[in-house]
């Protein structure tokens, strides 16, 4: 462990040129959100937190990819199924909510990409797409190819990432007329969606052998766990950070979306209520 966190202390461990692309990324938005806005019809300037929701999206991207995270995560099979679960589990949802609307909505417009986005964010496709990408990325014939070809394994990530946004945009869509699913959909979506990234999750923590040739041997760098322990806990701890992710997302749902639109709902029938009242008038008395 000690060896683990000197890695995580050393500024050489971390990438300068992930830094300076997510710095620009970050400027790109800060631009777009502020002198480039008047451009976009009906914008308005992000939040406060939506600006600290898309910076903590680029800090989660930069810690599981620009850290000593990425270098650890070909040591500890654990370790790396924490990298991923931080991109593609946790990182989207936080990107989505600091997207505005108005930003968004204009690549649904495009010829021929906005098509395609369509597809990718429908519900079922977006369901079905990003747990059977979970599913064949960690099939271990694939998973040891992916390890052995850089390329096929950065193209792999990128699908990975584009699964998961789209899988979280039915839940947390930032363009008002694409958020047609209820409160309670989203709610069994999400559990759906959990349910069919169980029995990976089981196959990996349940296994009585290792199942990835990286991960065969123990790590000469960080000797904490025997391979198959290792890999049992990589399981479970994707498991554990989906459960944690997709219930925050749902107590968020019921009590920050659907608690607050049932009482707008109430506030105008009571304002309509109101309104369909005869207003008596004073009737002067003869003096």
């Amino acid at each position: 462990m000690d060896k683990m966190m000197e890695m995580f202390l050393h500024p050489a461990n971390y990438s300068i040129s992930l830094n300076l692309a997510v710095l620009l990324v970050i400027g790109l938005y800060l631009v777009f959100t502020g002198p480039l806005r008047k451009r976009f019809p009906d914008s308005e300037p992000p939040s406060i937190r939506q600006l600290s929701y898309f910076l903590t999206a680029a800090l989660i991207f930069y810690f599981s990819l620009g850290s000593p995270m990425e270098m650890i995560g070909h040591e500890l099979f654990s370790i790396h199924m924490v990298q991923m679960s931080l991109l593609f589990i946790v990182m989207p949802p936080f990107l989505l909510m600091g997207l505005p609307g108005w930003m968004v909505a204009p690549v649904f417009r495009l010829k021929g990409v906005g098509n395609l986005a369509k597809v990718l964010v429908h519900p079922v496709f977006a369901t079905f797409f990003f747990n059977g990408m979970i599913w064949l990325y960690h099939l271990p014939w694939v998973f040891d190819r992916l390890m052995e070809v850089p390329a096929l394994h950065t193209g792999a990530r990128a699908l990975l990432l584009i699964g998961g946004v789209a899988m979280w945009f039915s839940v947390l869509c930032p363009v008002p007329e694409m958020d047609k699913m209820s409160e309670l959909k989203k709610m069994g979506y999400l559990y759906a969606n959990g349910m069919l990234l169980t029995p990976a999750c089981i196959m990996i923590a349940f296994s009585d052998t290792p199942f990835f040739a990286l991960f065969h041997e123990q790590s000469q760098m960080f000797p904490i766990l025997t391979p198959l322990h290792d890999q049992q806990l990589g399981g479970v701890l994707m498991k554990i950070i989906q459960e944690i992710v997709y219930v925050g997302v749902i107590v968020y749902i019921f009590f920050f979306q659907w608690v607050r639109k049932e009482r707008e709902k109430d506030r105008l029938e009571a304002e309509e209520s109101a309104g369909n009242h005869p207003v008596s008038q004073p009737v002067s008395e003869s003096l």
